[in-house]
């Protein structure tokens, strides 16, 4: 009876030790629009949809999330990458159909 325990806790141990895998990425949207232009598309969007966003710009893109609002239990975010003549747009932690993927679609 005492290997079966130890047996079992070895297996469990085992298991918790093992690596994760990182959720898969999907592939990035390519949009012609500068990152002001898709910034002021995407907000204009969340605000008719009274939906929580912030946006944080850096030298090449920016990010949008909701995160630290009211509610949200899974921050979505929308990462803007600045490629030149194109911008890569990632949106990350969403579903198809929710208000931010709507956004993004709207704005590519």
């Amino acid at each position: 009876m005492r290997d079966i325990g130890i047996v079992t806790l070895m297996s469990v141990a085992a298991t918790a030790a093992a690596p994760v895998l990182p959720a898969a990425r999907s592939a990035p949207l390519v949009t012609t629009k500068s990152t002001e232009q898709f910034a002021g598309c995407f907000a204009s969007v969340q605000e008719r949809r009274s939906a929580a966003w912030w946006f944080v710009p850096n030298g090449k893109g920016g990010t949008f999330s909701n995160l630290g609002a009211a509610g949200v239990r899974n921050p979505y975010f929308v990462v803007i990458s600045d490629r030149g003549q194109h911008r890569e747009v990632r949106l990350e932690n969403a579903s198809a159909g929710t208000p931010e993927a709507r956004g993004v679609s709207e704005c590519i």
